[in-house]
């Protein structure tokens, strides 16, 4: 984007990811941009993101990744910002990427602050006005756009809601966006916690806090298989997490939202079906007559669950050694290993939500230039609308694109 002179007056509710990313790309057009925060800085929960890393991108960037009332919606924007451009895009303005062996994109520093950082700097460069610790009171359009903040009134031709979700308050989280957006006719899919971890009562498992492992998880929804995944998981005092569970969150939160119950199966051995794990067992038990039997599963497992997979498998406490255990207890253990069931009764919620599913109705904004189709000059960026995104970098990549798409299709 060339920058040119241009009388346009924008503003922008929100310096998060989206904001500051449209900031910068309507800034560099040339446009008269001001950018309003409740927070007494930019960024805020972009700082923390990726404990502080910032997973910022992905490059298997596809509709695949994205969820939504509408799934095709963010199709557009994806297809015109993928990952090529956004990596050339970040050429442009110093910012230096690294990528994993999955795909996963961070700034080379390592650092979220750094991405902060220059988006703000470079919005600012470009020319680009922010106001700190102003929370908006009112918007209205009549024949410009009305803002008021702290008992000023703002005009301005344009208005942009960037106002994020109410995920994480603590760090900026809020649902002003979807309030501003309802009083001027838009309907809110019903908002829920998404990339969270889950809540189960099984104090068995509450026993294991503490133990992380990698597993295959598969959802059941009504007693129905619904998603099988594999990644890590961590078991916790409340329940579950790990990047498998973030990647469950949202089918079993919005199941627990429909009123469906929800249980997830965790295969310790994804790597083995129950045959080859069989075998595995047989073989070691020949191999170490009249030891213990814990001896059976150590090295194989997390020795912290090596007695919780013992009663799992109920297996007799008399039974001893190695020795006592018959073809029918190897068979149990092996069933045991592979099929943990937990019973998901909630999610630790909005506070610890990474992001949020549901927001803003994509069927009332244009997919090509994310301006309202009820509001002539309101447009729409980043989670406050309802695109969500797997966990990976994909999230933020939806800030990034929704906001490039709107700056570009501004004139």
């Amino acid at each position: 984007m060339s920058q040119k002179n241009n009388t346009t007056n924008i503003a922008i509710i929100g310096a998060g990811a989206s904001g500051l990313f449209c900031a910068l790309c309507l800034a560099k057009k040339g446009f008269l941009v001001t950018v309003f925060e409740k927070n007494n800085k930019p960024g805020k929960k972009l700082a923390a993101t990726g404990n502080g890393k910032c997973n910022i991108s992905n490059t298997n960037i596809s509709l695949a990744n994205y969820f939504s009332s509408n799934p095709s919606f963010s199709k557009y924007a994806l297809e015109h910002f993928g990952f090529e451009k956004f990596s050339k895009f970040c050429d442009e303005i110093g910012l230096n990427l690294t990528t994993n062996e999955n795909g996963k994109t961070y700034p080379s520093s390592l650092q979220a602050s750094s991405v902060v950082e220059i988006l703000y700097q470079e919005a600012l460069f470009y020319g680009a006005i922010f106001h700190f610790s102003t929370y908006i009171e009112d918007l209205t359009f009549e024949k410009k756009a009305k803002i008021i903040a702290h008992n000023t009134q703002y005009e301005f031709d344009k208005v942009i809601l960037a106002t994020g979700s109410i995920a994480m308050e603590k760090l900026g989280g809020t649902n002003s966006g979807y309030e501003l957006a309802k009083k001027l006719g838009h309907s809110i899919i019903e908002p829920f916690p998404s990339l969270v971890q889950l809540t189960s009562h099984n104090k068995e498992i509450h026993f294991l806090s503490g133990v992380k492992t990698e597993v295959a998880i598969t959802i059941f929804i009504n007693n129905q298989r619904s998603k099988s995944i594999e990644g890590d998981i961590l078991f916790t005092n409340y329940g579950v997490s790990g990047n498998a569970i973030l990647d469950l969150s949202r089918e079993a939160n919005q199941a627990m939202l429909e009123g469906s119950y929800v249980d997830i199966v965790v295969d310790l051995f994804p790597q083995n079906d129950k045959n080859k794990l069989l075998a595995l067992l047989e073989k070691k038990k020949k191999a170490l007559p009249n030891r213990p039997k814990e001896f059976l599963l150590l090295s194989l497992i997390n020795s912290k669950l090596i007695d919780f997979i013992f009663k799992k498998a109920k297996i007799d406490p008399n039974k001893i050694t190695t020795d006592h255990l018959d073809k029918k207890d190897l068979q149990s253990l092996t069933y045991a290993l592979k099929s943990i069931k937990i019973e998901i009764d909630g999610s630790k919620g909005f506070e610890n939500a990474e992001v949020v599913a549901g927001g803003v109705n994509v069927d009332e904004i244009d997919p090509k230039t994310m301006e309202s189709k009820l509001q002539s000059g309101l447009y729409f960026c980043g989670e406050v609308i309802d695109v969500d995104g797997d966990c990976g970098g994909y999230n933020l990549h939806w800030a990034w694109a929704s906001g490039y798409i709107l700056a570009s299709s501004m004139s």
